[in-house]
């Protein structure tokens, strides 16, 4: 297969891939064409011959179209591969951390983000989801600590939490309610 053909089916997985997270609709159950869209996506990448198939790219969009197919198990091991072989890229460590969280493993939510914030200190996407599961382990410290630094970072991340239903659990805490409390 050439160069050329590689990029092709890459883009075009990319595509199906993009298509089929629109037509996602936060809880709601994924409907039938956006489920097209994202087999379509994980077709195109069986057609990369190996070890394209297990790159950085390809990996990220297969885990990212299984973790929208709702089969975070199988996703795993692709955002793992992502993860590994570039280690900057964001998206592959919310992934596993998403994934991991609505598998109800909190600890391997929370040592995906860490292992994230090792390449990329500073990414308040990434203190933001692990204030979230902080909060929803039980960890009102490390919640707040993580919460703080993503709002110091972008502000905006203080208007997400008042609907963020991760912080139930912290929610009536001094500690949480200071490190939301909007000062004038």
């Amino acid at each position: 297969m050439n160069s050329l053909s590689l990029h092709l089916h890459l883009r075009h997985a990319a595509g199906y891939l993009e298509l089929g997270e629109l037509l996602a609709d936060g809880d709601m159950p994924l409907p039938e064409n956006g489920r097209r869209l994202l087999r379509r996506s994980l077709a195109e990448l069986q057609l990369l011959p190996e070890p394209k198939r297990s790159g950085p790219v390809a990996s990220l969009l297969e885990g990212r179209a299984l973790r929208a197919l709702g089969d975070w198990e199988a996703a795993i091991p692709a955002l793992r591969r992502a993860a590994a072989s570039a280690p900057d890229q964001l998206e592959a460590w919310l992934g596993l951390g998403w994934c991991y969280k609505r598998l109800g493993r909190l600890e391997e939510a929370i040592a995906a983000l860490r292992a994230g914030l090792e390449t990329e200190p500073s990414q308040p996407l990434l203190l933001y989801n692990l204030a979230c599961y902080h909060s929803l382990a039980g960890d009102v410290s490390a919640a707040v600590d993580h919460l703080t630094q993503a709002i110091s970072l972008d502000d905006r991340f203080r208007d997400l939490t008042g609907a963020e239903r991760d912080f139930d659990p912290i929610r009536g805490d001094p500690r949480f309610v200071a490190a939301t409390l909007v000062v004038v």
